[in-house]
């Protein structure tokens, strides 16, 4: 979500709809400094190692009684640089020493996993206005499985690195200390050595997961150097994964909702060259070091095409995508039928260094993508409504903010126990660079390996997400030819309604799930957690 969370006019673009900014810790050291009133012991825990029971949570700040079983802490992964990546686990409440263990991951690049996935979307608590209190998401994904959720990479919410250097980063070495991670992990909580494990996430996790998955099967085959990852399959949602293709399917859902005049979208198709995102130039392909900071816009695209067409195109390429982010106003684009919130508080207005949620009436499309829709479509700010009687609220973000900056609930947490980190945490962050050639590469190859290696696959699509829609996502798929094994049909949710429509493909579902925005699990949580439950569990939608 972006709030949650993902780039050329939409890939650079989207990049930036999902991330904000952390400042980096000064020599923070990682793990086990907790506080003598949090990490109290349990007699529960007798099974489990010293570090993880270091890093058992008893309660955390405004909860409601639970039996959740929670552990968070900092697990390193390059003693050499100072690296450590913060982690959230929750056990199951079902059986967790039976139900598989699923890694969440948001995107970004530079999206929060626990500002996102565990505070607002699918954990199992959601915080109330202001980040006083948390309640019980019924929803939650922990309902049938381990869910493990990591900041990443280095300089996301509580994960840091000693060296500024480790603030320019890409995808390999992401995917990297991302399975590092998982090592050690595993070495702390053995217990889930051998649980069946699956990814999943969204967005600009559409780069992160197939990169994490292929590092994690080729790690495999290196016999006696490392214990194997049981490894099953992964599910990934609106993910950002063929720029080219991603941005043209933007530009077409735009128009087919009726947000963008006809004169827009065809100005921009025939104006915007996306096929030019990818393959780079050879100079790009030879230059390694070509990064972006922050996030940009709504077509990860857009910009780039403009940028490499020169002269007159280039012009009429950024006024048509300017003119048809004006057409929409000021409309959530991660769920456009969703309200934003319209009052923002100070960290959103200071993330776009604006002091308005609206979106001046004109700038460069190199504006657009930076001021992009205020924080992934919904500026955070104070709610105008109590979350406890509709589910959706427009300014979740806010309080997700707001409850992880307080001193108490990072204490409980076991994050930033120092008091060092220079700056408020921030669901997204700008304090990364990303490398420019792996947002804008095709992710397709490490599709056609990862199925070849067997591994189960399901693509999900929120249909009323406009900044990586549905359509995007279909016509990618396409681009595999996989043989179709089921033909695309309706698949009806647990409370009788259609869901969605899904069809099977030999090596990979495809699901859209009807009503949802960017973030699923948020948007439409009954409809998410059946789609989750049926893919674990390997049932036909």
């Amino acid at each position: 979500m972006a709030r949650r969370r993902a780039a050329p006019l939409l890939a650079l673009g989207l990049l930036g709809l999902f991330g904000v900014s952390w400042a980096r810790p000064v020599d923070q050291q990682a793990g086990l400094h907790v506080d003598a009133d949090v990490g109290s012991s349990d007699p529960g825990l007798d099974d489990y190692t010293v570090e993880a029971q270091a890093d058992f949570v008893p309660s955390l700040p405004g909860a409601p009684p639970s039996k959740l079983r929670i552990f968070a802490g900092y697990v390193t992964v390059d003693e050499d640089a100072g690296r450590a990546l913060f982690y959230t686990f929750v056990e199951s409440t079902r059986s967790p020493k039976d139900d598989p263990l699923v890694l969440w991951l948001n995107g970004g690049p530079g999206c929060s996993s626990l500002g996102g996935g565990f505070l607002a979307e699918l954990g199992p608590f959601y915080p109330t206005p202001g980040g006083e209190q948390l309640i019980l998401n019924k929803w939650a994904w922990n309902r049938v499985a381990n869910m493990l959720f990591l900041e990443s990479p280095a300089f996301v919410g509580f994960s840091y690195s000693n060296s500024s250097r480790d603030a320019r980063v890409g995808d390999a070495r992401t995917a990297r200390d991302a399975r590092q991670f998982l090592l050690r992990w595993f070495d702390r909580f053995p217990q889930y050595r051998d649980h069946n494990f699956h990814i999943s996430g969204e967005s600009y996790a559409g780069h992160y997961i197939p990169q994490l998955a292929s590092a994690i099967v080729r790690g495999n085959k290196q016999d006696g150097k490392e214990q194997p990852i049981n490894l099953k399959g992964f599910l990934v949602g609106n993910a950002l994964t063929v720029p080219e293709i991603d941005s043209h399917g933007a530009i077409d859902f735009w128009w087919s909702h009726g947000i963008i005049s006809s004169e827009s979208r065809d100005g921009a198709l025939n104006n915007c060259d996306f096929a030019s995102l990818y393959p780079l130039t050879d100079e790009e392909q030879e230059e390694e070091e070509v990064y972006v900071s922050a996030v940009e816009g709504p077509l990860p695209g857009a910009a780039a095409a403009a940028a490499s067409l020169g002269g007159r195109r280039a012009e009429k390429c950024d006024e048509f995508v300017n003119r048809a982010m004006q057409e929409m106003g000021n409309i959530n684009i991660y769920d456009i039928y969703a309200d934003v919130c319209l009052t923002p508080g100070p960290s959103a207005a200071a993330a776009v260094g604006a002091t308005t949620p609206r979106r001046p009436s004109a700038f460069p499309a190199s504006q657009a993508r930076q001021l992009a829709l205020m924080l992934r479509g919904h500026p955070a700010g104070c709610s105008t409504r109590p979350m406890l009687g509709k589910h959706y609220d427009p300014c979740i973000d806010s309080e997700t903010e707001a409850y992880l900056n307080r001193r108490d609930v990072q204490l409980a947490l076991h994050a930033n126990v120092s008091g060092e980190l220079p700056g408020p945490w921030k669901d997204c962050t700008q304090a990364i660079e990303y490398k420019r050639r792996d947002v804008l590469r095709t992710i397709l190859p490490l599709y056609r390996e990862l199925i070849d290696a067997g591994l189960k696959i399901l693509v999900y699509s929120g249909d009323v997400d406009a900044i990586v829609p549905v359509i995007g996502t279909r016509n990618w798929i396409r681009e595999l030819d996989l043989p179709i094994t089921k033909p695309w049909r309706p698949w009806t949710s647990s409370t009788g309604q259609v869901g969605g429509w899904t069809v099977e493909h030999q090596g990979l579902t495809f699901a859209s799930v009807r009503g949802a925005g960017h973030m699923v699990p948020y948007t439409q949580p009954e409809r998410a957690l059946h789609l989750f439950s049926s893919y674990l569990e390997e049932l036909t939608l």
